[in-house]
């Protein structure tokens, strides 16, 4: 049985909590009406605002439409969460073991790509020498690399603090399942730069959705250490209210940084 099917059962074994966690949810999105903007995507926009300098020139316009995060964070958050999905319907989603150094090596030239091209930019836009043009493109690439290699990294060292069974598989246990994985961000990237109109509220939501799952997750180590329920977890049914609290903190950050940076920008008088 796949853990995705695993996270099915075990909802249907509590409809009481099935119902509260999807009112929560509900809730969540209906309360997307509330945020600052005239459109959906104008209020994730403003929610992202905190997380994402949203620089006109290094975004991507599906539909004529901006995206609320540039080219490079689009592509970490989308390739953050693409990825997790992937390993949970794949039946990874317990892993508690890391890749092998090799492939860890692999991953870290993604991240180090970034970096570069990130510094690359920077230079451009302050009118420094550079050593290329940069384009959105690459941001994308390099950012859904970065994602897939932090939530490769992350899975296991949080199913490590979660779960009271060990699980000995790794999040990424070959170079065949490595490769597997880059269809799914390939897809996700062809979409993004298609700039398709069809593609503008999934790749937004989703895209944003990986804020809050990356933001969440490390929300969720802190409540579950201060309710000192690390390494008790036996099914995703407990997990799901600790974490269904982690995403509300998420929220109240997002949006503090959303409302500092507003503040931040009228003291500059920008």
């Amino acid at each position: 049985m796949s853990q995705v099917q695993q996270v099915i059962k075990e909802a249907r074994m509590a409809p009481w909590l099935q119902g509260c966690i999807a009112c929560f949810y509900f809730a969540l999105i209906a309360g997307l009406a509330l945020f600052p903007g005239g459109t959906l995507i104008e209020r994730l926009r403003w929610l992202d605002s905190g997380i994402c300098a949203q620089l006109a020139t290094h975004s991507f316009y599906p539909g004529g439409e901006r995206l609320p995060l540039c080219a490079r964070n689009t592509g970490i958050y989308l390739g953050f969460l693409l990825t997790l999905i992937t390993f949970y319907a794949t039946g990874r989603g317990r892993a508690q073991q890391l890749p092998s150094w090799q492939i860890i090596l692999v991953l870290a030239c993604g991240v180090l790509a970034l970096g570069i091209d990130g510094f690359n930019s920077l230079a451009l836009d302050l009118g420094l020498p550079h050593l290329y043009q940069p384009n959105n493109l690459l941001r994308l690439t390099t950012g859904l690399l970065t994602g897939l290699t932090l939530a490769s990294l992350a899975l296991p060292i949080f199913n490590q603090l979660f779960w009271r069974q060990y699980n000995q598989q790794r999040s990424i246990g070959s170079w065949q399942e490595l490769l597997l994985l880059f269809p799914v961000l390939v897809i996700g990237g062809i979409i993004c730069v298609s700039q398709q109109s069809i593609a503008l509220y999934p790749l937004a939501l989703l895209s944003t959705a990986g804020i809050f799952s990356a933001i969440g997750s490390v929300n969720l180590i802190a409540v579950i250490a201060v309710g000192k329920r690390q390494e008790t977890f036996t099914r995703y049914q407990e997990l799901l209210p600790f974490f269904a609290l982690a995403i509300i903190f998420a929220i109240i950050e997002m949006i503090f940084l959303a409302q500092a940076k507003v503040f931040l920008l009228h003291a500059l008088g920008a």
